[in-house]
């Protein structure tokens, strides 16, 4: 029989892991407040400390202010008690772009293109709300079964947040912050006089497709040219 633990309008299926890692658990759930309830992924934080609950509600302001694109992943719910947090988000049903890259190998260009024509676009997405992500990576990028091509950018806790101006767009200041992964981590996140937010994620959303497709390395031949809006210039 299943274990089903019920936080709010949501159930989160305990016996069916999806994962787990430093932040947590992750479960499969239900959206009960939806008819016919929506299979959703349910985020299990240990609060061990304030820190914890800061970082956990900085997570949840982030996704609530990126959520509603198609390439990034949507917060449906947050709940949290004096011990755990939950974050109930939107279930990608196709694993991780990693797990893809290890069953099939290399990918060909035209494979490859679907996946960094919209990990560019969800990336852009964020830019234009003052999100900056800093830890883009095949692991953090989810496949769906249902469209092949689609892809979800997960794990938004290393993310830093911009304020607006006056004119309601992010004003992008220096980064000062060490964080990401390594073999993904632009060379000026570790210059001490700081860093500016969107090219260090130019930087790493590069990363996925040159480790999936080694063509990519060379001048594309197969795919059209990405046609979206530039990325949001920082000031000097």
């Amino acid at each position: 029989m299943p274990e089903i633990q019920k936080i709010g309008s949501f159930e989160a299926n305990v016996s069916r892991k999806l994962g787990d890692g430093g932040f947590g658990e992750v479960f499969r759930a239900k959206d009960q407040s939806e008819d016919p309830p929506v299979e959703c992924a349910a985020k299990k934080i240990p609060l061990k400390s304030k820190s914890d609950v800061e970082v956990v509600e900085h997570e949840v302001d982030v996704l609530k202010a990126v959520s509603g694109h198609p390439a990034v992943i949507g917060l449906r719910g947050f709940h949290k008690d004096e011990r755990f947090a939950w974050l109930f988000m939107e279930l990608a049903t196709g694993g991780e772009l990693f797990d893809r890259l290890i069953d099939s190998g290399n990918l060909s260009e035209k494979a490859c293109w679907p996946y960094a024509k919209a990990l560019v676009e969800g990336v852009l997405h964020c830019h234009n709300h003052g999100v900056i992500h800093r830890d883009i990576k095949l692991e953090n990028i989810m496949l769906s079964a249902e469209d092949p091509g689609a892809i979800k950018l997960i794990d938004f806790g290393l993310a830093a947040q911009m304020k607006a101006g006056a004119d309601g767009k992010p004003v992008f200041e220096k980064l000062y912050e060490s964080v990401g992964t390594k073999s993904y981590r632009a060379p000026e996140i570790n210059d001490k006089s700081g860093y500016m937010g969107p090219p260090v994620d130019t930087w790493s959303m590069g990363v996925p497709p040159l480790r999936i497709c080694p063509e990519c390395a060379c001048a594309p031949t197969a795919v059209p040219a990405l046609a979206l809006p530039p990325m949001p210039t920082p000031p000097l």
